[in-house]
């Protein structure tokens, strides 16, 4: 983990960026009963990330609590508690390129409109621009899309939020699926391999992390900081709490190669480039190797994502 130039936190400090301004009100507000939306976080965000994650708050809420206090050095445990306590679920979509780091974050939430409008303003240094969309009934619908601190943030329901990249057009997504007048394509949304990947079992909440790299190529390079091409389809992950020790977790790497062939030689190496000397490293097929077992000190990747 020493190697690791991990660029994520660049995004998720983004994301306590906009959770900051919002307790301004949420924070002293009690947590009312979520929206009922049908409408999946995942069916808003784009195609375009070339690593996807997903952070659950029932994980470890000390994980997000440490990312916001780690761009906010100000905020106190408890006014960070209450706002982590308004959040479900992270999810994000992320590139990396000689510029930097675009991100496209999408919130399951529950943040309601009153307290979101009370902390989006131009005093906060937030400019509203609004976007009307045409609705089957005939009634046109009015959102915000707010500008401010270098992002993009929009709240379309209460139960779910957006910031980053493309935010009009992830709210005119949700827009379309809350009155079902337009499908998803497979050309504006993430592939079926990630979104089943990030997405829980029968809707049914889980307490691991998730993350797919369907452009693994670049995720390796940002990992390991070692420039590896072993061919790979895709790079997918989780991670969760060590029920022996809860001061690590325990994560698990699958990682799928496009030509059989490279199979061998790149196990020696995965396993060196990841320092997984203590892991279990499986062939699951000609083309599949899964490393489990691969003990991760919270504290380290505290550092990791709090830089």
């Amino acid at each position: 983990m020493k190697k690791h130039s991990f660029l994520l936190p660049q995004a998720i400090r983004a994301c306590g960026l906009v959770l900051f301004v919002l307790l301004v009100t949420v924070f002293s507000a009690c947590r009312t009963v979520p929206e009922v939306s049908s409408v999946n976080p995942l069916d808003v965000m784009d195609g375009n990330s070339s690593f996807y994650l997903r952070i659950p708050s029932s994980v470890d809420s000390v994980l997000l609590e440490q990312i916001l206090k780690g761009k906010f050095r100000g905020i106190s445990d408890s006014d960070a508690s209450k706002i982590i306590a308004h959040i479900d679920t992270v999810y994000i979509g992320l590139n990396r390129s000689r510029k930097g780091v675009d991100y496209q974050i999408a919130l399951s939430c529950n943040f309601p409109q009153i307290y979101v409008k009370s902390a989006f303003t131009k005093k906060n240094g937030w400019e509203g621009d609004s976007l009307t969309l045409s609705a089957p009934d005939g009634k046109a619908r009015k959102y915000t899309v707010y500008q401010g601190a270098g992002t993009l943030v929009s709240f379309p329901s209460e139960s779910l939020a957006c910031f980053g990249r493309n935010v009009p057009a992830m709210v005119e997504k949700y827009h379309n699926l809350s009155f079902s007048s337009e499908s998803i394509t497979a050309e504006d949304s993430v592939s079926g391999d990630v979104y089943s990947w990030l997405s829980y079992d029968n809707g049914i909440p889980d307490d691991e992390i998730h993350f797919f790299a369907d452009k693994p190529q670049s995720f390796l390079t940002m990992l390991t900081g070692a420039q590896l091409n072993y061919q790979l389809s895709y790079v997918r992950g989780r991670m969760y709490n060590d029920t022996k020790n809860d001061k690590q977790y325990i994560m698990q790497l699958e990682f799928e190669f496009r030509d059989k062939r490279m199979v061998q030689a790149a196990k020696g190496a995965l396993s060196l480039a990841f320092g997984l000397t203590d892991s279990e490293l499986t062939r699951d097929s000609d083309t599949h190797i899964t490393v489990s077992n691969i003990k991760i000190s919270k504290a380290q990747l505290y550092k990791i994502l709090v830089l």
